[in-house]
């Protein structure tokens, strides 16, 4: 089994790690930030933390998006830095996400 690497709050620039997941999504709901592949390795972290998702390749920015708006229902409330913590990731459970699931229960936009 290999050990959590350690996450500076840098590391997540420009996410806050003070910030809870429902912030993060709405803080992403900016267009400009959906296609930044700048945030792909930030929100892949914070991502793959909160839900343990695995990917088989490099997810896009939009793909993570979906993913943690979805963990918003029940995991909203988290603060990232305590996601990212190594202690929350053995007492707290993982909900695992697909992205074939996930465009099912996010909202169509119409343009």
């Amino acid at each position: 089994m290999t050990q959590p690497i350690a996450i500076e709050p840098q590391d997540l620039e420009p996410i806050s790690p003070d910030w809870t997941i429902s912030e993060l999504v709405a803080w992403l709901s900016e267009d400009s930030r959906q296609h930044d592949p700048a945030l792909r390795g930030s929100l892949m972290r914070v991502e793959t933390a909160l839900t343990g998702a695995t990917w088989k390749g490099e997810p896009s920015t939009v793909a993570l998006i979906r993913s943690l708006a979805a963990a918003v229902h029940t995991q909203g409330d988290l603060r990232i830095i305590d996601v990212l913590s190594p202690s929350s990731r053995i007492s707290r459970p993982v909900e695992q996400v697909r992205i074939r699931d996930l465009a099912a229960r996010l909202p169509r936009r119409v343009a």
